[in-house]
């Protein structure tokens, strides 16, 4: 049986789609090649090799959506988002945030794609539903139902960019985590260009949300937005922000939190004197010392580089777990470790000396 096009349902053919838009590729950022993932959040990702930035595709989508309705979000984004983009000041009134969101949560729902047919076939991604419900849309040109989103400043590398969606639950105080989620978050960066969402799911659980970073709310709102406003995104926070950390719901009661089945790993235990956690692989173990949990308990942080046999990694602990930060080849997460800020430590452990450097505060 042929597949059917993931938002209106036609039996195709299937025509290719761009996850950002080609426009992204011709208005002059950075084109260097780097290298590419996708896949779970709590697992080893997908390598895409390493090719020039925005040229990623999904063979997901007909011809009559791929050129119109979502050729025309395109349209709109171009025009609007090319400034902030390139870091220039710019305004997005009132009459353009919905095609903005709405183009957010499509770019979201076209990268959530680039996963695998089997990962999907394995229940990752999001449901079916959701494309359903944007195409339904698509004459007005805004969000699903029970959405926010925000804009924001992103300071990083020139020509960086990514899409992140997060599953959230919805916790509330004497209830235990939810089998599923309840919503998620959204996340886009593309250059000095930050746009961040939240979708509630689940009909009675939506909240009202805002986000520590105190970036501006670029829909539902009333009045125009100017860029770039609120604290400044930054390759160190980003990790957080794209998790849900930033997020608040207006009512004090409720908490939004990643679904820990599809954010985290399982849980770490202790083995002949050191911490085993389950590589993002799912077929090893990493071990690191004790020494580091009882610094994280105090408030203090480190990063250290571990590897199993289908991988090396960038790990840096946290007040609650630790957390991948990056996967590849050995030489190159000896490098991204280099470059890291902070004194280096040798910790003595039963296996010998371990390395690991202090994070800033």
């Amino acid at each position: 049986m042929p597949e059917s096009c993931a938002f209106c349902g036609s039996p195709g053919p299937l025509t290719r789609e761009h996850v950002f838009g080609q426009w992204v590729s011709r208005i002059g950022l950075d084109l260097a090649p780097m290298r590419h993932h996708a896949g779970p959040l709590n697992a080893l990702p997908r390598d895409m090799g390493e090719q020039p930035p925005f040229r990623q595709t999904v063979k997901s989508f007909c011809a009559p959506c791929n050129n119109g309705w979502m050729s025309n979000l395109e349209t709109v984004a171009q025009r609007v988002l090319t400034p902030l983009i390139l870091d220039e000041p710019g305004t997005i009134t009132l009459e353009d945030q919905a095609a903005i969101a709405t183009w957010v949560q499509k770019t979201a729902l076209t990268a959530m794609l680039l996963s695998s047919k089997e990962q999907r076939e394995n229940g990752y991604g999001l449901s079916p539903s959701e494309y359903r419900a944007l195409y339904e849309r698509r004459e007005l040109m805004q969000p699903l139902e029970f959405s926010q989103f925000w804009v924001g400043r992103f300071k990083g590398i020139n020509g960086f960019s990514a899409v992140r969606v997060t599953p959230l639950t919805v916790r509330i105080p004497g209830f235990p985590e939810p089998a599923l989620p309840q919503g998620y978050a959204m996340t886009v960066v593309v250059g000095a260009l930050l746009l961040h969402g939240v979708r509630f799911t689940t009909p009675g659980l939506q909240a009202d949300t805002t986000t520590d970073l105190g970036m501006p709310q670029l829909w539902p709102s009333d009045t125009s937005v100017t860029w770039p406003a609120g604290r400044t995104c930054t390759e160190k926070s980003l990790l957080a922000l794209a998790d849900g950390g930033t997020l608040r719901a207006l009512d004090g009661e409720v908490r939004l939190q990643p679904w820990s089945h599809a954010a985290h790993l399982p849980r770490s235990a202790f083995e002949n004197g050191a911490v085993k956690v389950p590589a993002l692989c799912r077929k090893h173990d990493i071990y690191y010392p004790v020494a580091l949990l009882r610094e994280a308990h105090q408030g203090r942080f480190y990063a250290f580089m571990a590897s199993c046999e289908c991988s090396a990694y960038l790990i840096h602990t946290d007040s609650d777990r630790v957390r991948f930060r990056a996967a590849g080849e050995p030489e190159g997460i000896a490098a991204m470790y280099a470059d890291l800020t902070g004194d280096e430590f040798l910790i003595e452990d039963q296996v010998g000396e371990f390395a690991c450097k202090r994070l800033p505060a």
